[in-house]
Order: structure tokens, then C-alpha cells, then sequence
């Protein structure tokens, strides 16, 4: 019998250790930029010869991080979804479980999906103290921005946007595909300068509901991001 039940215990530990092999644990990192350099909130930006623009908040969700690999399946975020602060840079990293490491492409979302926005108020990152929450009937803010600049005509000239919407006709919620070369970890570039040459803000400068305006400028959104090895 003991010897029965050693070979047992040698066969669990065994698929233990295989089990384990086939899935680790890995991080994916968000770098936030501007013009390809880190972005520093505060900080004056020079868009053009005469006019200039500053970023003083930022957050945004990603949600349904998924890994494949030559179009199968590969792996997955931890967390179903992530928030990312600019004044926190504990925030710009993020678990994931991946099949050996190998991968060749990821995909997310920007913003919540329809069934975790219906839910409402939880806890955790969609705590209404994280500042992304609207009401029960809009629901979360999926993508946030605030600043100012010369090009804009409003009080102070601010620049205010508030992206979110979940039901038609202002859905939000953006997909991100990305390739990947290599089996190393994952960068994902940011670029907010990319959001400026898309969006005039001499026209566009406020957008704090579900509209046609946060419809336009969420369709932005996926060309801010850019994969590097990290």
C-alpha cells in the first residue's frame, strides 16, 4: 500500500508540474505617450508653431485581454477588466495567463462591455470613488481626458472628454487588435498625441454624455495603441 501511494503521489506532483509548464503567469505593460515620449501630466506640449495643449487627467479601461497564437486561443488577462490611471503607475501593468508564452497577436476593448455596465456600482475598480462612473442609465465612462489649450475657446480653455456609452445608438466600447513578433512580453504604446491630430479641438472640446460626439471620437481611440517588445 505505501508503495501504491507513492507512485500516486509522484503522478500528482508530476501533472502538478506539467499542469504549471503549460500556463504562466506573465505581465502586460501600457506605456502612455506623447509623440512617442512618455507623457508627462502637466506638462505644455507644442502642437503646432502658435498653440500648445496640456494633459492633466487620464484613465481609461481595457477589458478581455485575449492571447492567440497562429488564431488559437493563447492565453488571457487575470482580471476581466483593468483600469489605467496616469497619476498611478501601478496601474499601467496587468497579469495575464498565458500557453507557453507564445503569441502573435492580442486582443482588448476599450471600455466596459454592455453586461458589466448594466450591473452597475461594484466594487474594486468600478467603484463609483474611481471617478468613471456616471448614472444607472449611462453607466460607466469608458475613456476619460481632460486638459487645456490655446485652441480652445472655452472657460480657461479646457478640453474635456468623457467618452462612454453603452446602448444604441452611442456605443463606445471599442475593440483593439494588435500583432506580436516573438515570444518575449508586451508593451502597448499609448500615444495621446495620435488623439490631437485626429480630433480639432478648436471644434471638438467637450463631450460628457452619450452622443454622436462621443461615438466619433471613441472610433479614435483603437489608433492610440501600438505593440512593443518589451
Amino acid at each position: 500500500m505505501r508503495v501504491k501511494s507513492t507512485y500516486i503521489c509522484l503522478f500528482l506532483l508530476l501533472f502538478s508540474f506539467l499542469v504549471k509548464a503549460q500556463k504562466s503567469t506573465d505581465t502586460i505593460s501600457f506605456q502612455l505617450l506623447f509623440n512617442k515620449a512618455p507623457l508627462a501630466l502637466g506638462k505644455q506640449y507644442s502642437i503646432s508653431d502658435k498653440d500648445s495643449l496640456t494633459i492633466d487627467f487620464l484613465k481609461f479601461y481595457i477589458s478581455d485581454i485575449t492571447f492567440y497564437n497562429k488564431g488559437k486561443y493563447a492565453g488571457k488577462s487575470i482580471e476581466k477588466y483593468h483600469l489605467i490611471d496616469a497619476q498611478i503607475s501601478n496601474s499601467y501593468t496587468t497579469h495575464c495567463t498565458l500557453k507557453n508564452k507564445e503569441f502573435d497577436s492580442i486582443t482588448f476593448s476599450i471600455g466596459l462591455d454592455s453586461k458589466t455596465q448594466e450591473k452597475g456600482i461594484q466594487g474594486g475598480v468600478l467603484d463609483p470613488t474611481s471617478q468613471m462612473y456616471w448614472t444607472w442609465q449611462n453607466g460607466f465612462i469608458n475613456f476619460k481626458l481632460e486638459g487645456k489649450s490655446s485652441l480652445c475657446s472655452t472657460r480657461k480653455n479646457r478640453f474635456q472628454f468623457h467618452i462612454g456609452g453603452f446602448q444604441k445608438p452611442y456605443q463606445t466600447r471599442q475593440e483593439v487588435t494588435l500583432s506580436h513578433s516573438g515570444s518575449s512580453s508586451l508593451m502597448i504604446g499609448v500615444d495621446l498625441a495620435t488623439f490631437f491630430n485626429a480630433i480639432d479641438i478648436s471644434q471638438t472640446n467637450t463631450v460628457s454624455s452619450p452622443n454622436k460626439n462621443a461615438v466619433m471620437v471613441s472610433k479614435v481611440l483603437p489608433r492610440l495603441f501600438s505593440s512593443h517588445e518589451n
